[in-house]
């Protein structure tokens, strides 16, 4: 028996130790990494229009106002991730029965609902000293949006309209707070073309999630189930409603650009770039309306980097505008 026993293999601590630490790094690794997916990284770019202001005024380049404008968006990406935090714990119950979103971190379980809590608040002081170290109406600013986002996710997106002027209303939220941070006074065309530029997006992304809604043989007469969805509102819009609301938004967006093209005093060559652009803007939204008519838009994010042509008429539309702006500074 001696002998058998001495010829088992056995584990010593030494040699199970390495195990214990692989193990439990990799938890930590997957728990770090839902958190960061919770936080929703691709969503982080809306946070750039805090750069379009000071961008337009051609200040962009001055240290001081480069600076200012990137802590701003370091605070609203921060208060932004606390409202996705905030947000999805509201529609845990809904996601777990849509067919993508219960992979959410939350829906899925990889992320407690008390911790989820926690990691919101604690974002939320973070963005709002972030934002303290360029100004008061820095704060004023991001305040305004946490408000906003928090009222959206408990309540107003509950609401056909109301959600998308809401959300509409975010991304005007940031290009005020950018100005705002960098000392940029703001012009009427510049609120207008975010406002009706930002209406087109989220209204474009509701078509396209109302499109992957409705089940494809309603129009035929077949009785069919609808497909799961997490949106309260969708259910309540119209397909010819939104169509309307697309034209409205992309009308005045595009009119409300041309219209501070052709008024921009510069010198002649970045008037001249400038007015092209009007081209390129037009081409840009209506490649992105294009998309969305095909169920494309639920994930408006990630048309810019899967969208060739999305992608070069937006490069081709921010390029001569920004040397229109730049050079008529310089000049």
């Amino acid at each position: 028996m001696a002998e058998l026993i001495a010829h088992l293999p056995h584990t010593t601590p030494e040699a199970s130790e390495p195990h214990f630490k692989k193990t439990g790094s990799s938890r930590r690794n997957r728990f770090f990494f839902s958190l960061v997916t919770a936080a929703r990284p691709t969503q982080w770019p809306k946070n750039l229009l805090l750069f379009a202001a000071p961008a337009a005024a051609g200040v962009l380049t001055e240290p001081s106002v480069g600076l200012h404008a990137l802590l701003a968006a370091m605070a609203f990406t921060l208060g932004s991730a606390a409202t996705y935090f905030l947000n999805d714990l509201r529609d845990m119950s809904a996601d777990q029965n849509h067919p993508t979103k219960k992979f959410r971190p939350f829906a899925a379980g990889q992320i407690s609902v008390s911790t989820g809590y926690v990691v919101a608040f604690l974002l939320t002081g973070a963005a709002l000293c972030t934002a303290m170290t360029v100004g008061w109406m820095t704060v004023a600013g991001l305040s305004a949006y946490l408000v906003l986002t928090t009222a959206y996710s408990l309540y107003l997106k509950r609401f056909p309209v109301v959600d998308i002027l809401a959300v509409a209303l975010g991304f005007v939220v940031r290009a005020i707070s950018g100005a705002l941070a960098t000392g940029v006074a703001l012009t009427s065309w510049f609120v207008l073309v975010t406002f009706f530029g930002a209406l087109y997006i989220v209204t474009a992304k509701r078509a396209a999630e109302l499109q992957a809604y409705t089940p494809p043989m309603e129009n035929m007469g077949t009785p069919t189930m609808p497909r799961p969805q997490s949106r309260v509102s969708l259910s309540l819009y119209t397909e010819g409603w939104l169509e309307r609301t697309l034209t409205l938004a992309l009308t005045s967006a595009i009119i409300c650009y041309s219209l501070w093209a052709v008024q921009y005093p510069g010198s002649a060559l970045g008037s001249v770039l400038i007015q092209a652009s009007i081209f390129a803007f037009v081409a840009t939204l209506l490649r992105y309306g294009y998309l969305c008519s095909r169920g494309d838009g639920q994930r408006p994010e990630h048309l810019i980097f899967s969208d060739g042509f999305l992608a070069a008429a937006a490069i081709t539309w921010l390029g001569p505008v920004t040397a229109g702006i730049y050079l008529s500074i310089s000049g």
